[in-house]
């Protein structure tokens, strides 16, 4: 039996990692998340919902960043824990710098901890794009083009929770590997994420808050291909830092053409300020991972198309999710 701890389990990649293992009869999975406010935990218990449907899935409420919480599953085995328990977002993480630190910093050090403790043989910990800023036309390689200082509180937190658990279990036989994800998108997405907030406001004929002249470009990255890109991770032992995203980039002037062109509806556009540390573009190199012989597979019109059949069959659920952050006007 193949026993596995996922955290974050009611987040976005967390929720759909989960979906990929319910139907393997040797698996059991324990999810854990602490259905935070970071946004609107609605949908969050939406997806909590689905997963506990299946019985070979368990969840448990918890804090990682109370180190006494893990010790109440410390009687469990596990093979592997995917560590995807996180407070995202880059703006959000300058207005509480605080709930950072504790959420990605301090869980990461105490799930390294609980890790060495038990003697687990593989941890997969979630990081992100972001600790790269800027990359221009330049594909952005592990361990040779990260930001130091890293360019906001968010990218320093998830840095900081890589640097902690290499610490922590240096000299220890658990293998370490760390995806950075670049723009995840795709059904069940994250609410404060442009693109299901897009189709969302365009469906509803509200105004599109847009930061910026919307010729930014993000490498956008379909949940599936992620998905695909952890479980290639969890076949091999090989350790290190792991870019999974798109090669091909998007500005957000295309993505809203392209959901305007699949709903037959013209965007009303609120033009604003861009937003502070956003970035312009950022590219990765992906090598590490075509090495292991993984590559993105779905492009950005055939992943918006199904995200919005995904919206519009669940919209009633949807209408009162919260699209907005409480700054947003």
């Amino acid at each position: 039996m193949n026993n596995i701890l996922i955290t974050g389990a009611a987040g976005f990649i967390g929720y759909n990692l989960c979906k990929s293992f319910v139907n393997k009869e040797d698996t059991t999975i324990l999810g854990v998340d602490s259905l935070n406010d970071a946004y609107d935990n609605n949908l969050k218990k939406i997806r909590l919902k689905d997963l506990e449907k299946h019985k070979n899935f368990t969840f448990q409420n918890m804090n990682l960043s109370d180190e006494i919480a893990l010790k109440s599953i410390s009687h469990l085995k596990f093979d592997t824990i995917f560590h995807l328990a996180a407070r995202a977002g880059v703006r959000q993480s300058f207005r509480d710098p605080k709930k950072y630190i504790s959420d990605n910093t301090t869980s990461t050090a105490n799930i390294s901890n609980f890790v060495k403790s038990n003697d687990i043989n593989k941890l997969i910990i979630a990081s992100t794009s972001s600790i790269y800023g800027d990359s221009g036309v330049t594909p952005m390689k592990e361990g040779t083009d990260e930001k130091y200082p890293p360019p906001s509180v968010y990218a320093t937190s998830k840095l900081s929770g890589e640097l902690m658990a290499k610490t922590i279990l240096d000299g220890t036989d658990t293998k370490i590997q760390i995806p950075r994800f670049f723009t995840v998108y795709g059904p069940y997405g994250r609410p404060d994420m442009s693109i299901l907030r897009f189709i969302h406001w365009i469906y509803s004929s509200t105004e599109i808050l847009l930061y910026g002249d919307g010729n930014q470009k993000r490498s956008f990255t379909y949940i599936d291909d992620v998905i695909q890109g952890l479980h290639k991770l969890n076949e091999t032992n090989e350790e290190g830092v792991f870019n999974i995203g798109s090669d091909n980039t998007e500005s957000l002037n295309n993505v809203i053409s392209y959901i305007e062109n699949i709903l037959n509806i013209k965007a009303k556009i609120d033009y604003q300020p861009r937003a502070f540390k956003d970035v312009d573009v950022v590219i990765p190199d992906l090598s590490k991972m075509i090495n292991l012989n993984w590559k993105p597979k779905v492009n950005i019109e055939t992943g918006i198309k199904n995200t919005i059949e995904w919206y519009l069959e669940y919209k009633e659920q949807l209408k009162e999710i919260k699209f907005k952050f409480d700054y947003e006007k």
